[in-house]
């Protein structure tokens, strides 16, 4: 054994003395991406480096501008056909009053429905070849720190199982959120090999979105929008506009899943600052007591011991809700263009008019508050309307071929007009 623990502390001394610019110390893509698993050597390497390394902490200074990529859903969620406008639906708020009001707090930034959960809270992985020895270490570290403070246990994928993340280097870092089906893509790219970052992205695995996206969070952050950059604007867009109180959790500034503080910035000045004077946002060192909370409930942990976390230390003013969408005809939609319910404008402000589960009823009771008149028998635009895309990552998505998918066809003519070719 001793034999053993001495190999892995060498190992580990000749990684540090390598220069930060070995192109191979942290991934070959020179290599196949291939499936392994971590094992017993890994985790063990694991905890020698915590101690040689900065306190876990990882080698250098951790590139942040990985997580926050323009061309993605809030900077590292690539979930197909997911906006803010989807979310509410994804999330499984459209009915709210369908789950306990103590679940409904918890489930103010994760996901609701069963299908979207990892039953039993074990999640199948692979690893990619790709990965050098100290790159495995630092996610078996992550994956232990799951297994020490929740019920999720990240176990290798055996060959009967068709619904796994397979964790690969690939640009910068971003996930998929909960269990989409099928091999899922986890992305630890360039600037993404530290433990906190890598809990941060198996945090969206698990099933939990950005902590800022919050219906709430104006009571606590202010987003500074000059200092955002162009286009970038609905990187910073709320959700759980229809739930406006804390039932059960706090915000958290302290959560792992929140925005630093100059994320999507334009010129590296603030974009966001907390309400409460000097407190940090945006850290990457490990769960808050919040995050281990709302994971413990959110996967009915046998062994919670749940405490519901204290509230911030800030007077509350009430929660701020964005302003009722206008009901006048859009140009293009026909003088004809009614809607046949009274609560239209409400049910469109939620997200109806785009979710898979209600967009056939809206288009039918409610087309003037969705905007679905014009020309919807051919499925174009209507003249005199502008195209344009009103999302920055349309050109990807429709590259992907979701113009013509089903699932997002309706989202994707609101929202991607120029990129589906629908002028």
């Amino acid at each position: 054994m001793r034999t053993l623990w001495t190999a892995i502390v060498c190992c580990a001394i000749v990684i540090k003395c390598r220069s930060e610019k070995d192109p191979t110390l942290y991934f070959d893509k020179s290599k196949p991406d291939e499936e392994s698993t971590l094992n017993s050597v890994d985790y063990d390497r694991s905890k020698y480096q915590t101690t040689l390394f900065d306190g876990g902490k990882g080698m250098g200074k951790v590139d942040e501008s990985a997580m926050y990529r323009p061309n993605r859903f809030e900077g590292d969620i690539v979930n197909p056909g997911l906006s803010a406008d989807t979310i509410k639906a994804y999330v499984g708020e459209a009915n709210p009053s369908s789950a306990s009001k103590d679940l409904q707090g918890v489930m103010r930034n994760a996901v609701k429905q069963t299908y979207l959960m990892w039953p039993d809270g074990k999640i199948p992985y692979t690893i990619s070849t790709q990965y050098s020895s100290y790159s495995r270490s630092k996610i078996a570290e992550a994956l232990d720190e799951y297994a020490k403070q929740t019920c999720i246990q990240f176990v290798p994928k055996t060959a009967e199982q068709t619904d796994y993340v397979h964790i690969f280097p690939e640009d910068g870092c971003y996930s998929l959120v909960g269990r989409t089906g099928g091999k899922q893509p986890l992305s630890l790219g360039d600037g993404c090999i530290q433990k906190g970052i890598i809990i941060h992205e198996l945090m969206h695995a698990v099933g939990f979105f950005h902590e800022q996206s919050r219906a709430d969070r104006d009571d606590y952050i202010t987003i500074n929008w000059k200092n955002v950059e162009t286009g970038l604007e609905d990187q910073f867009e709320k959700y759980s506009l229809n739930m406006i109180t804390h039932l059960g959790t706090p915000y958290d500034y302290g959560s792992i899943m929140h925005y630093s503080k100059d994320a999507f910035s334009k010129d590296g000045s603030d974009t966001i600052t907390t309400k409460v004077p000097g407190v940090e946002i945006g850290q990457r060192r490990g769960f808050s007591s919040n995050d281990l909370y709302k994971i413990k409930k959110l996967y009915n942990c046998a062994d919670a011991g749940l405490v519901t976390p204290q509230p911030d230390p800030l007077t509350k003013t009430g929660p701020t809700l964005a302003p009722a969408p206008t009901t006048t005809a859009p140009p293009g939609v026909t003088a004809g263009c009614v809607d046949k319910r009274s609560d239209c404008a409400s049910m469109a402000k939620y997200g109806h008019c785009v979710s898979r589960w209600s967009s056939k009823f809206m288009t039918e009771f409610c087309a003037k508050s969705c905007e679905k008149c014009a020309d919807s028998a051919s499925g174009s635009i209507g003249p005199g309307s502008t195209c344009t895309d009103s999302r920055t990552w349309c050109e990807r998505w429709a590259a992907s071929g979701m113009c013509t998918q089903q699932i997002f066809k309706e989202y994707m003519k609101g929202k991607c007009q120029k990129s589906c070719n629908l002028c």
